[in-house]
């Protein structure tokens, strides 16, 4: 899997453009500055918990017993419910409700951007796809800046798109990572299969 691969991949997963309503939704009452700074700390910190799965995630695995085949139907199952939640919607509301004004680490950081299968994907690039930690540096740290490059400007990107536009956005994201999960549950069948 080339670098490129490995950031669209991470992009995918980390859904940026589906995860914008949900930071205006969170950070709405920030001013200007005070936005961007919650922005870009919650970025690095979901990027921070990836990066530190993908160092120690093998281990994890290994404890638990979890084969490389399991990992791959696991992680595609994840990635395909998400799909199928960011193409025909679903309830997201369970993390827009209750939060301060400022939230730290939940609900933006994780789950939103460092989700179950965020953390299923870089954990897999490790152990099936043997990426070294400083290409999945690279890699984790291009999707970033996709991230805040979607984030940072994401109120003007709202108002621009409007609804529609966001939405659209989203069920392609969805539809292209839909293929993909359906792939890794393919591959981790011929796998157990030998």
């Amino acid at each position: 899997m080339s670098q490129f691969e490995q950031i669209l991949l991470l992009v995918l997963v980390t859904d940026p453009f589906g995860n914008l309503p949900l930071v205006l939704s969170a950070l709405g009452r920030l001013d200007a500055a005070a936005f961007r700074r919650a922005v870009l700390r919650e970025s690095l910190f979901a990027f921070g918990v990836l990066l530190l799965l993908g160092w120690g995630g093998a281990g994890l695995l290994h404890t638990f017993g979890i084969t490389e085949p399991a990992l791959h139907i696991g992680g595609g199952v994840i990635l395909f419910l998400l799909s199928l939640r960011m193409i025909y919607g679903g309830p997201q509301g369970a993390f827009q409700d209750g939060y301060a004004a400022d939230p730290l680490l939940v609900p933006i950081a994780v789950p939103a951007i460092a989700g179950p299968a965020a953390i299923a994907t870089v954990i897999l690039l490790r152990t099936q796809q043997a990426v070294p930690l400083g290409e999945l540096s690279v890699a984790l740290l291009g999707a970033l800046l996709v991230a805040l490059a979607t984030f940072i400007p994401g109120r003007r990107i709202a108002l621009w798109l409007g609804p529609r536009g966001l939405n659209a956005l989203e069920k392609l994201t969805g539809l292209l990572l839909n293929l993909i999960a359906v792939n890794m549950m393919l591959e981790g069948v011929r796998r157990f299969l030998g």
